[in-house]
Order: structure tokens, then sequence, then C-alpha cells
């Protein structure tokens, strides 16, 4: 069940419905408070017989003061600062809640709304002009003299509106550049079906798109997304600055779509057992205590535990205390990958190496090493990782590749574990017979099998897991695989730049050109399984032209122009490592 309501015929409703005559229709919410507006355009737009086939619905949120309406309890997420999204009436209705964290919230917002529902008095007009389009609708329910000022100053002015609701209504008088929906053949092609590729296919299939994915490889998750296990978790920063925002969105986001898919029939192999991350000293040990006490989590997201809590908890001897995510856990992410491909309609064409991309007649066509065309669509998703490199159109994206060997210990060689241990590497509970204990970074070394030497490495951080204990192997057990980093460590996701463009005027980092129907979801380092689901969801509502699930600036914080925009001098994020 999503909460729908008990309102299920499409009876007859007043001509005045907002969104008789659109087909998707936005809606933004500046004070949700107890979500009766929300209830009631919902039950409207159940009943409306129009031809809108898609309600998105922004909510800002004082939280914890927020409450949802009792149709939305079991869906309602923790009071986290950021976007949460939630999908309801089989998608075609999708509520963003986001948690003011500070004024900036909206400023940060990214949406082209059809009616904003001003609740309390503003100065910020400008951003609710940014956010409208000709004939854009904001309705308020107070009287303000300031902020009536500043409406008409950024371009609204009053006149009736039909919406349901009472109140004052000013439309957009001026037309605002804003988000354009995509109107060609929706059809794109993703190369690469690990991580990266399988979650962009499953997000651009999931909104309709037919999808073609090419992989090199002679089945998905054979690279870097074949480990036997992987963590999922968050991180943490005490001034919870961009990547810590972004890491904590996406996982999130991941465990929303490993539940969603657990609902069904599915292979996915994962579990939410929690993860402790222990201090790797004295002093950082009091930096996690001071960071969960100043970020004031709730409890289920993640708390600190001391030594002797952790020792309790894990029901073995640790080293030290940390932060225990309830919620994270493991995951295998060959079984992740194959279960995103088999969540819709997508063609998968493997043991094939594309050698060439081409963009002619408004479409791109990629070809293989002879010189046979593979395919052919007006969208291409580069997902294959420092391979991408090799391609004219990416040879400017810079990427770091890392080898990283995991040790697999045979199950019987440990005591039980009942949730993920991570420290100076991590230990996950055993699957198909064996932990997972990892893992090397070894720059510079290209390496593809297993060596003694980092099997030696591994194994020294038993004793800093799980303290007292030691293992000795006498074979070489594991898997190598090679990352794609970054710079800044985090991911590339978002419209390719066009790299022999001429340089823009100076401004921020969206004047830069682009290059037209070519995308990337590359760079996932060392978490791909925690960025993916969110990357590709960005992805997919960038290419579709609707309103990404991310604010502004961590949008800005993945787009791949930013190295080149930083490079030309332009307005771009720069994030600490």
């Amino acid at each position: 069940m999503d909460g729908a309501s008990s309102e299920t015929g499409r009876g007859a409703v007043p001509p005045s419905a907002p969104w008789l005559s659109a087909e998707h229709f936005c809606i933004l919410d500046t004070d949700f408070n107890d979500g009766a507006d929300f209830v009631r355009l919902r039950r409207l737009w159940e009943a409306s017989p129009g031809t809108c086939i898609s309600l998105h619905y922004i909510a800002l949120c004082a939280a914890p003061k927020s409450s949802p309406p009792p149709e939305l309890q079991a869906l309602w997420p923790l009071p986290l600062p950021g976007h949460h999204e939630l999908e309801l009436n089989a998608g075609a209705l999708r509520l963003t809640v986001i948690f003011r964290e500070s004024p900036a919230a909206l400023r940060r917002l990214k949406a082209v709304c059809d009616l904003i529902l001003l609740k309390e008095p503003t100065l910020q007009t400008a951003a609710l002009a940014r956010l409208s389009r000709f004939g854009t609708a904001v309705q308020s329910t107070f009287q303000d003299t300031e902020t009536n000022r500043a409406l008409e100053a950024s371009g609204f002015r009053l006149e009736p509106a039909a919406t349901h609701i009472e109140g004052t209504y000013r439309v957009r008088s001026k037309r605002a550049k804003g988000w354009v929906p995509f109107s060609g053949e929706r059809h794109a092609i993703v190369l690469g079906a690990g991580l990266a590729g399988s979650a962009a296919a499953a997000s651009l299939s999931r909104r309709g798109w037919r999808v073609s994915v090419i992989e090199k490889r002679a089945a998905p998750a054979l690279a870097a997304s074949g480990n036997l296990t992987s963590v999922i978790s968050p991180m943490l920063s005490k001034d919870d600055g961009v990547a810590a925002r972004l890491s904590r969105a996406s996982f999130l986001t991941l465990l929303q779509e490993l539940h969603r898919i657990s609902a069904g029939p599915s292979s996915l192999k994962w579990a939410p057992c929690g993860v402790l991350q222990m201090a790797r000293s004295p002093k950082e040990e009091l930096l996690l205590a001071e960071t969960i006490l100043s970020l004031a989590y709730p409890a289920a997201f993640a708390r600190f535990l001391t030594r002797e809590e952790a020792c309790r908890h894990v029901e073995q001897e640790v080293p030290a205390g940390g932060v225990l995510f309830p919620q994270g856990g493991w995951v295998n992410p060959p079984s992740l990958c194959l279960a995103r491909m088999q969540s819709a309609p997508i063609l998968l064409q493997t043991g094939v190496s594309v050698s060439k991309l081409e963009r002619k007649d408004g479409s791109w066509r990629v070809f293989d090493d002879s010189g046979r065309p593979l395919a052919e669509a007006p969208v291409l998703v580069l997902a294959n990782a420092f391979e991408s490199t090799r391609f004219a159109q990416a040879e400017h994206l810079h990427f770091k590749k890392v080898r990283g060997q995991v040790t697999h210990v045979p199950a019987s060689h440990l005591p039980p574990l009942g949730c993920v241990l991570s420290r100076d590497g991590y230990l996950t509970p055993p699957l198909e017979g064996h932990y997972s204990l990892g893992a090397t970074y070894d720059f510079g070394s290209e390496e593809e099998s297993l060596t003694v030497e980092c099997q030696n490495v591994n194994l020294a951080r038993m004793p800093l897991l799980l303290e007292g204990t030691s293992v000795a192997l006498d074979s070489l057990l594991g898997r190598v695989g090679f990352r794609t980093l970054t710079p800044d460590r985090l991911p590339v996701v978002g419209a390719m730049p066009d790299f022999e463009a001429q340089p823009a005027p100076p401004g921020a980092l969206g004047t830069l050109p682009r290059q037209a129907g070519l995308f990337t979801l590359l760079g996932l380092g060392s978490r791909g399984v925690v960025w993916s689901a969110l990357a590709g969801e960005t992805l997919a509502a960038l290419i579709e032209g609707e309103a990404p699930p991310l604010p502004s600036d961590l949008l800005e914080a993945m787009d791949p122009a930013r190295f080149l925009a930083r490079k030309r001098g332009l307005e771009a994020p720069r994030i600490p490592l």
C-alpha cells in the first residue's frame, strides 16, 4: 500500500481544476504543516478526468514540526535535512519532502512549478520567479504589503486563478527560463552494465524510456561492480558539508530502492544488519561523539556507541566505540545490477566492445571494433567507468584508476558476526560461506591477479576490527577490481560539457556549452553501490527535464563540467577531499 486515498473513482469536477489541460503538473507548498492541502489536492487530482498523468508535489517542511497525514505515516521519512522522494499512486504522484535545514532550501530548489502555495511572508520572491513559468500561479493565505510588492517586482500580478484553494493569486507575467521537458524520441543508449549503467538504465526505463545497454564483458557487473559484498553506509562530517549531504541522500535513496526491489520477486541479496563505524583513535572517537551530538540525528539513522556498548551490540570484542548506522548493511552488487536490469524491459547486449561514438542528424550512433553500427538513439549515457575516456567526446575527463583487492575469509575461520564492521577497512558478515575483508588502495598498480602482499595487508586489519582476532590463509582468496576516482572523490553525473566550444563569458557553471544528448554517470569510486541509485535518478530527471531529486549545490558538485569550469575561472564548487 502506498497510502492512496479511499477515493478511487474519477468523477466530474469543476472545470477550474488547475491541471485539466496539463499532462504534467508541479505544485510547491512552502509550508507542508499537517499536509491538509496535499490531501485535498491529491484527492481532487485522483478524481480529475483531465489529461494530467503525473503530479509532482514539493513540500517544504519545518522538521520536526511538520507531521504527515495518516495516509503517509508508513512512508514518512526520518526528519533528516535534505530532499526525500516518495512515490504514490503507482509512481504517478511524486511527493518531494524537503526538511528545511536553512533559508537556502528554497534558493537551492531546481524545479518549474505550475502552482505555488505561499504560506508565509517572504522576500525570496526572486527564487519563486526562478521556479516559475509563464502562467504560474502563486496562492497566498495572508496579506503582507512587503511580500506583495516583492512579488510584483519579480513579475507576478494580481489576478484570480483557479486552484480550488482560498486565497490571493498572482500569475507570473514574465516568461522565465526553466527546465524544458524532453520532447524527442525517448530512447537512450547506456554504455556499461555495472552499478552505474544499471542504475541509469533502470531509472530511465521507469520513466517510460526505451533503453539499450551495451556491455563489453560477457555479463553485467563483472568489473568493479562484481564484489561479493559491498557496505551500505553514509559518510559523516561535523559541518555536514556537500560530500556528507550527498552521501546521506544517496544512502537513503539506495535503501528505498532495495526495499522496493525486495517487495517483489527478485534474486537480490542484501541485509540491513547495521554498520558499526569505529573510531581509529581516542581523538577520533571523541570527534564522532561530538558530531552525533551536534547534528542531532534520529537514533534510527545514526547513534554513538561507546566501546562497551559496541561490544554488547556486536556480541564480540571490538577495539573501539563509534557510530552505529542501524539501517545500513551489505549488498551483493551483481545481484543488485541484475535486479535493476530485470525490473523493466531493457535491451542488453553483452560481449560487445564499442570503439567509436558519432553524433549525426540529432542522434548518437555507436560502432564496434569493425566499424559496424550497434545502436542509434537521441540520448547516449556513458556509464563505463575509466573506459569512457577512450572516446574523443570524453577524453578531457580525468580519472584515477585505483586497484583494490578484497580478501574472502571462510566463515569457519571467524566467530559469528551480525553486523558490518568498519574502521581501517571493513568486514562484512558471510555470504556464500565467506566474509569479505578489505580493501586495499593500490595506486599505480595494474595487476589484475590476487597478490600475497595485498592479502596480507587485508589480514593485518583483522585485529583492528575484531579485537584479539587473527586469520591465516593457506591460499589466495578474494577478488580484484579497479575503482574510477575523480579528483574530489565525487561522482560525475549530468550533461557532458563541450570541451571544444568557445569559452562562455564568465559566470556560473551552467553557462558552459554541453554536447547535445550526451550524458555521464561516472567516477563512483569505492562507494559505487551507495552513490549509484541517486545518481541514476538524478541523471534520468535531468534527461527527462523534470525536477531533480537534489538541491542545486549538490547537482553542481556532481556536474561533469565542474573541473572545466574551474580551469576557465567560472563559478564551480570546490569540495574538500
